[in-house]
């Protein structure tokens, strides 16, 4: 039997550019749904299966949630099997929530990249522009699992129909939180109950606005440009937004009237991103971390082979002159950081060049090892800038293998974990005040605490651990209660005792696991009737040690604040770091000179302690 060699060519050629194109999109099916708080007389319970059901229905790839309070969240994981990102709009599990689940088994979520602010002039806490309650707007960046792309969901609750001017400033951060995205090339996508009606100044601003800097289409209309549509109330204040750009593409579109779970009704679009023969986006390494050097984005003239080198795996190797590997990363703040590199050559000195997007950095120097699979870490001191970069390496001389390269934290922040933090010396606060302290040591602690307080530090983790945290505190005669975040994810709820008295002073314990970096560490006031003193993290080899020195530290400085000179107790070498973490003083001394420094906020280290320090 004759076969037509041209044919089965040309539908061979077909076959591969239809798969070509289908690896090459995004398909998402999205759903955007205000659950309903459950007070008041909303009957929850009689509505609640009805909500789960909808999601186990529908199976959409990532649902935008509004209004839901913990409980309820908590509930519809149960029962359906998402997992789930967010905060309360005021603060930890307190309040509604813009909770945004996703299919955990499909796809991970990349928590450098995904976070929460609020709908208001001061984002990082929780507030309001304007109204009684405040609006916060949750975001993830989400990867998936079986073909690497990434995309974005930011999913919000914008203030009721009576606040315009509210509303429109909300939409306004919306945009530019979108548009300034750490990783521009993935998609991004809008989910909410934006209160906010078709036609009106806010949806034409977030279609039309001429300062929106990512103009937005309603993927519903894209689907059913005309027809009247009803989530509730008679209208349409439910939306599912993407760009205009023409890589995006509404397939379907409909809402979910029946069963009816909440006065609004869920609205679900099915949505597809071409990539238009770019790849997807690589992995994203976070800074401070370790990078296996196979794990680039790109690279020219690079091979792998196995290495011997512990832990295994793969290094890059048969490196020629001229040949570069880049790597996506986000840089946790701007800081002077370790550059360890795992290296091995044989016989002759290499050297490298190091470019931060495109610009030169510094050239390091490759020594021979004496073996190509003979193992040695070189360090050397790079600068980098936070946010979202790419880090080049090209070979100027080659004669080396390299396994993985690290970057490590040096002392960025001035507060340093393990070590003892004084309360004093947070980056920001929300609601709290300082007082003088009659406890050991002396100096301040931070009092009048209420609920939904706020007291935020930036530290430096020195390694992955699980941490003994004491706390020192003081009660006159209530139970209090935190949360302890750490880059806005909480990590403990701990109840303080009562001591007693406001300046009758006790240490809780208990243990608290920290990842290796530069973190926002968040102390949030769950039940107020507490002071705060100083808290201390060590490991189980340094517990006894710093719980000795904490009973028998007694040393002190004044005046504070000061203009000119700090006195101290006795000799101390001593330094001072601003608050972006670098040092800006040092010296050996009784009396330290403070008059190079400008007016401000510091943090005085001595004699193993970080103390706050004012310059007026």
């Amino acid at each position: 039997m004759k076969t037509n060699k041209k044919l089965i060519l040309l539908l061979v050629m077909l076959l591969c550019k239809i798969t070509l194109t289908e690896a090459q999109n995004l398909n998402l099916k999205l759903m955007s749904f205000n659950v309903q708080q459950p007070f008041g007389g909303t009957n929850w319970e009689g509505r609640k299966t009805n909500a789960a059901y909808i999601f186990n229905i529908t199976q959409a790839d990532v649902i935008g949630t509004q209004e839901a309070v913990n409980f309820q969240r908590d509930y519809l994981q149960q029962q359906t099997g998402y997992a789930w990102f967010g905060t309360g709009r005021d603060g930890g599990d307190n309040g509604e929530g813009s909770w945004i689940f996703y299919k955990g088994d499909k796809y991970t979520i990349d928590t450098a990249n995904s976070g929460n602010f609020w709908l208001s002039n001061t984002p990082n806490v929780p507030s309001a522009f304007e109204g009684s309650y405040n609006r916060i707007c949750t975001y993830v960046h989400l990867i998936e699992n079986s073909t690497g792309k990434g995309f974005y969901v930011f999913n919000a609750h914008f203030p009721t129909s009576n606040f315009t001017t509210a509303r429109l400033n909300s939409m306004k951060l919306l945009a530019e939180r979108m548009a300034t995205r750490a990783i521009l090339t993935d998609p991004v996508y809008a989910t909410g109950d934006f209160n906010s009606t078709e036609g009106d100044i806010v949806t034409n601003w977030m279609k039309n606005g001429s300062d929106n800097p990512i103009k937005c289409r309603d993927t519903y209309r894209d689907v059913y440009p005309t027809g009247p549509v009803n989530t509730g109330f008679e209208t349409k204040f439910d939306y599912i937004y993407c760009p205009k750009g023409t890589q995006y593409t509404s397939q379907n579109s409909w809402v979910i009237d029946n069963p009816k779970a909440s006065d609004h009704y869920p609205i679900v679009a099915e949505v597809q991103y071409a990539y238009q023969n770019n790849p997807p986006s690589p992995t994203t390494h976070a800074i401070p971390g370790k990078i296996e050097a196979e794990q680039y984005a790109n690279q020219v003239g690079i091979e792998l082979e196995n290495t011997s080198d512990t832990g295994g795996g793969k290094n890059i190797g048969y490196l020629d002159t001229n040949d570069w590997a880049t790597y996506k990363v986000n840089v946790a703040s701007t800081a002077t950081y370790t550059f360890e590199l795992r290296v091995a050559g044989e016989s002759q000195n290499g050297a490298l060049n190091v470019y931060i997007d495109d610009q030169y950095n510094q050239t390091i120097s490759i020594p021979a090892t004496n073996g190509w699979q003979n193992w040695q870490t070189i360090t050397e001191d790079i600068d980098l800038p936070a946010g979202s970069h790419t880090i080049k390496i090209q070979v100027t001389t080659p004669g080396f293998n390299i396994n993985w390269f690290n970057f490590v934290a040096s002392n960025s922040s001035g507060l340093v974990i393990p070590g003892k933090i004084e309360a004093e010396n947070y980056a920001s606060t929300f609601g709290t005040e300082l007082e003088n302290t009659s406890d050991t040591g002396g100096g301040q602690n931070v009092g009048y605490l209420d609920t939904n307080d706020i007291l935020e530090y930036t530290v430096t983790v020195t390694a992955t651990a699980n941490y003994n945290f004491a706390i020192r505190v003081a009660s006159l005669s209530s139970n209090g209660r935190i949360n302890v975040l750490v880059d806005n994810q909480i990590k403990k709820t701990i109840d303080l005792p009562v001591t007693g008295g406001w300046q009758t002073w006790q240490t809780y314990n208990t243990t608290i696991s920290l990842p290796q970096g530069t973190h926002q560490l968040k102390l949030e006031v769950v039940q107020s009737g507490f002071n705060l003193n100083w808290f201390n993290f060590s490991t189980s080899s340094s517990a006894r040690e710093s719980l000795v020195s904490e009973k028998t530290s007694s040393s002190s400085f004044y005046p504070n604040p000061t203009t000119d000179y700090i006195h101290f107790d006795k000799e101390y070498e001593w330094s001072v770091y601003n608050l972006t973490g670098k040092k800006v003083a040092t010296g050996r001394s009784q009396k330290a000179d403070m008059t190079i420094l400008s007016t401000g906020i510091y943090i005085l280290h001595f004699n193993g302690e970080q103390k706050k320090l004012v310059i007026h």
